[in-house]
């Protein structure tokens, strides 16, 4: 059980990030939340696409607005957790990549959490940075945990970072469908692919809601900072005022949804 110290520590964390992506985008927005109602108490393998620097801030978000009750873990390259320590105890843990013992760690210590029902992990399994419309070959290690015999549920969710009406990027998520890992195949390469799979439509899907650009298509969970700033914005206050309208920062209104109003799993 997590000591008094460590559940403090990572409330502030989670809390942080909460202010950090506030800071840097202008919104965060959700689609396909609906495929999380009902996920069973079991473990969640999260597997991901990886857009950018920011992956890891976006599943310790995620985990924090839709899955508040849920452990998180994620696996870090060992020398970037190396110089960063605090993040083992926020539930990063290390990796040593291109070797076999590396992967052979990978896989005991990522088992052993998932023995932990609350446990959700996120992991990316092509290994390397690469935009949504660029479907990616995944590693061997998602393929190792998930199969047929699997108890959990593996969740595919995609990512992009993109910008649309404000000075501010998006930050756009959108869960799949969980995969139905009782029809996965036993053999392990096919195997692969098939969740590559799951992740490619999840991404592609994302991709579709992106270009669009119409933020009705999402659940918008929160949003940042929004305007030009300096004289252009001090010129649309005055011009606001002097018309007696109240001054408005974004170049387009839209409600927000409290995050407590966003279910997630169902208890």
């Amino acid at each position: 059980m997590s000591s008094l110290p460590s559940k403090i520590l990572n409330w502030g964390f989670r809390r942080y990030v909460r202010r950090f992506v506030r800071k840097n985008f202008n919104a965060v927005r959700v689609a396909g939340h609906e495929h999380l109602i009902g996920l069973p108490a079991r473990p969640i393998v999260c597997f991901i696409n990886h857009p950018g620097w920011w992956d890891p801030m976006t599943g310790v978000l995620m985990t924090d607005l839709l899955f508040p009750g849920r452990i998180f873990a994620a696996p870090m390259d060992v020398e970037a957790l190396r110089s960063y320590p605090i993040l083992e105890r926020l539930g990063f843990f290390p990796v040593e990549r291109d070797t076999a013992s590396g992967a052979k760690e990978f896989l005991r210590t990522s088992r052993e959490l998932l023995r932990n029902p609350q446990t959700i992990l996120w992991l990316t399994p092509a290994g390397r940075f690469h935009d949504i419309r660029q479907p990616a070959r995944f590693m061997n290690g998602l393929s190792h945990l998930i199969d047929s015999e699997f108890s959990g549920t593996a969740l595919p969710m995609a990512i992009e970072y993109t910008f649309w009406n404000e000075r501010s990027s998006e930050l756009l998520v959108r869960f799949g469908s969980p995969v139905a890992c009782s029809a996965l195949s036993a053999e392990r390469d096919t195997r692969t692919l098939e969740l590559e799979q799951a992740l490619a439509e999840t991404q592609a899907s994302l991709a579709g809601l992106a270009i669009a650009r119409n933020p009705a298509a999402f659940t918008t969970l929160s949003v940042g900072r929004a305007g030009v700033g300096g004289l252009y914005d001090l010129w649309r206050r005055l011009a606001a005022g002097m018309r007696g309208q109240k001054f408005q920062d974004r170049h387009q209104n839209e409600p927000v949804l409290p995050v407590g109003s966003v279910h997630g799993e169902l208890t």
